[in-house]
């Protein structure tokens, strides 16, 4: 099997994976310039967005780096545009967002369409059944996404979805997602037989982001239990830290039955991950969309030394829980 490295052309097998407002090109171009591979979070952003976001990662670094589409029918034409800015811009890899499922139909004529292109797609996955589709249409990579991460919720844990994937797969590498910030996770992901690592949440808290310094702090400061559910009724509950904000969509939720309630909480959070990161309002209006493993990121730090302290400490740990195995 090929190593995760050799296919993403980066030092460490590690992704720092897609998040609105967040991975944008200041940290893309870290990630990938310390080794890591970066994915562009900018799928439904206009053209001139994603257009002007390549272009500045791609001043910062002469690596390889993804973007990020949504595999969903109704985004259909979403996909189409994405494709066409990946391609016009040579991108040689795209990652594939999936928040509904994946229909083998649409997953086949996408994934075709795409490495008809010479492009390598990655592809999130929440349940074994999806990892069953993209690994037989052909997926490169495999991010099986536990519920522990952050933004969007899934329904299973990450000890419990990265093996049954692993086992389910026959032709694509597996990478675990969700809940991971230090060695110890990369470490426990590599003993579920994952060949690698999706991290989001670390990297909200790293030096070179541009998301505003509120958010970053926020984050750093953020113990067990600030982080809770909010949205359920619109049918994608996402996780956030708590505040006024959280309360209130929470209160909407109590108050009303759901059918009800998820216009509500949709005119509520509209835009409030982009008031957190660009303006730093992070109580009112402000989301800050981290996952439960926050708690585990302590420190505001480059780029650099998160990507070699994960990984430098997870092959540590793999190493004494071998010598302990043989002793």
């Amino acid at each position: 099997m090929k190593k995760l490295t050799n296919v993403l052309k980066s030092q460490y097998p590690i992704i720092c994976g897609p998040m609105a407002w967040t991975s944008m090109s200041a940290l893309v171009g870290a990630v990938t310039n310390a080794g890591g591979f970066g994915v562009l979070g900018v799928g439904f952003a206009p053209n001139d967005v994603v257009k002007q976001q390549i272009e500045a990662t791609r001043a910062l670094t002469a690596g390889e780096f993804a973007i990020n589409v949504t595999l969903s029918r109704a985004a259909d034409e979403n996909i189409e545009r994405i494709t066409e800015l990946a391609a016009a811009n040579h991108l040689q890899y795209i990652y594939a967002d999936n928040f509904e499922g994946l229909d083998r139909d649409f997953t086949q004529k996408w994934f075709d369409r795409w490495h008809a292109q010479g492009m390598t797609v990655l592809t999130k996955v929440a349940t074994v059944q999806e990892a069953v589709i993209a690994d037989a249409c052909a997926a490169d990579v495999i991010i099986a996404k536990g519920r522990e991460g952050g933004g969007h919720m899934t329904t299973e844990g990450t000890l419990a979805l990265v093996p049954q994937v692993v086992d389910a797969t026959h032709h694509a590498l597996v990478v675990a997602s969700g809940g991971i910030a230090d060695g110890r996770g990369f470490a426990a992901a590599r003993a579920l037989g994952a060949v690698g690592v999706e991290m989001g949440t670390v990297f909200m808290a790293a030096t070179e982001g541009d998301i505003h310094e509120n958010v970053k702090r926020a984050v750093i400061q953020a113990v067990d239990g600030d982080v809770v559910t909010t949205g359920a009724s619109t049918g994608g509950p996402c996780w956030q830290l708590q505040n006024h904000l959280s309360d209130r969509l929470n209160q909407i939720e109590r108050d009303h039955k759901m059918s009800d309630a998820a216009p509500l909480v949709a005119q509520a959070a509209a835009s409030s991950l982009r008031i957190a990161s660009t303006e730093g309002e992070i109580d009112e209006k402000g989301a800050v969309m981290a996952g439960q493993v926050v708690p585990l990121v302590k420190t505001i730090r480059p780029v650099k030394e998160i990507l070699a302290t994960v990984y430098d400490d997870g092959q540590q740990i793999l190493q004494r829980l071998q010598a302990s195995a043989e002793n």
